[in-house]
């Protein structure tokens, strides 16, 4: 595969997987403590990755739940939030501005704080009070954050009896780094095909629903918009109908993203009206990789990180195509804003 170590994906997957036992100690003791809810709490990518957790524990499980963008929670304010919150957060850098206030926020509020890392000793570590640590950088950090709340989540709600097979499905989950590598096989030259086609593209809607909503969120605002300068607008399957189809036409370029969910039925119908349209259709579909799972619903869970997976085949042949590093910022972190 084009620019891609498997040894360094092999260990960052595998060193947020040996997390378990942390993560398993740190539920068991929130939930002996109780609780009255969870809060996911992020920005950018990291709220984009809180939306399928939201998806499974709506569809799931009767523990209370929320996901708010940090920046926003801390001049609303929440009124199911209190002392007696559980607060989730994902951070690659340890520093990220709202995270760390959103952090330390919660903290001081007397709620337990539950951080992933990627990068220890770093502001956010300050104010965990279980911090997960493990290295990963932008283009396997989504496996290490999904990793860990899979294991997070499930651990909840196997604790609320509701999910008895957890640990059927967390042990058939860590042997799943072999089938995340075929995957991105399986789609390799699909890919390198598409960024070829697409160099000079200056427009893209990126469709999804369900699990995979906040993956269709999450790639056209933190990759194609952040991380390549093109203008991209993700669009839920179930609101296509309700505005945007009428900028479709003949060479408008449409990304759709299916998983194996529920809604899987939204995403047959945006397909069958735009292919009446529109000649430019990339579908991305989780149910063409093999996953070493026993249960369909285990497949479900785990569509979010796999749709990662394979479109970061895409991305890696997009920076090459068109001369732009994935790295490259005018503006964030580059300057006060």
């Amino acid at each position: 595969m084009f620019n891609f170590n498997v040894e360094r994906y092999e260990k960052v997957v595998n060193d947020a997987i040996a997390l378990r036992p942390q993560i398993e100690k740190a539920v068991d003791e929130i939930c002996q403590q109780g609780f009255s809810n969870l809060f996911f709490i992020g920005c950018g990518g990291t709220y984009a990755h809180s939306l399928p957790m939201m998806y499974w524990l709506d569809t799931a499980s009767n523990i209370e739940h929320h996901s708010v963008i940090a920046a926003e929670f801390m001049v609303m304010g929440h009124k199911r939030f209190t002392k007696d919150s559980v607060c989730i957060f994902s951070t690659r850098s340890g520093n990220t501005k709202e995270i760390v206030a959103a952090a330390k926020f919660c903290k001081e509020a007397g709620a337990r704080t539950l951080v992933y890392v990627s990068n220890d000793n770093t502001p956010v570590c300050e104010y965990a009070d279980y911090k997960f640590f493990s290295f990963a950088e932008d283009d396997c950090l989504c496996e290490a954050i999904y990793t860990y709340m899979f294991a997070l989540v499930g651990r909840f709600m196997k604790n609320a009896g509701e999910f008895d097979k957890y640990d059927e499905f967390m042990s058939q989950y860590a042997n799943i780094v072999p089938y995340l590598l075929k995957a991105k096989e399986k789609y390799e030259d699909k890919c390198a095909v598409m960024a070829k086609e697409h160099k000079d593209t200056d427009y893209h809607m990126v469709i999804g629903s369900g699990m995979l909503w906040g993956e269709a969120y999450d790639y056209a605002m933190c990759i194609l918009e952040e991380m390549q300068w093109i203008r991209t607008k993700s669009i839920h399957a179930a609101e296509y109908f309700h505005g945007t189809l009428e900028l479709v036409e003949k060479d408008t370029s449409l990304i759709l993203f299916y998983g194996e969910d529920e809604t899987r039925p939204l995403m047959d119908r945006v397909l069958n009206f735009s292919k009446k349209i529109t000649d430019v259709i990339n579908v991305f579909d989780t149910k063409d990789i093999e996953l070493p799972f026993t249960d369909q619903e285990y497949r479900k869970i785990v569509s979010p990180m796999v749709m990662y997976a394979i479109t970061e085949r895409l991305s890696c042949h997009l920076e090459k195509e068109r001369n732009h590093p994935l790295t490259t910022r005018r503006y964030y972190r580059q300057m006060e804003y």
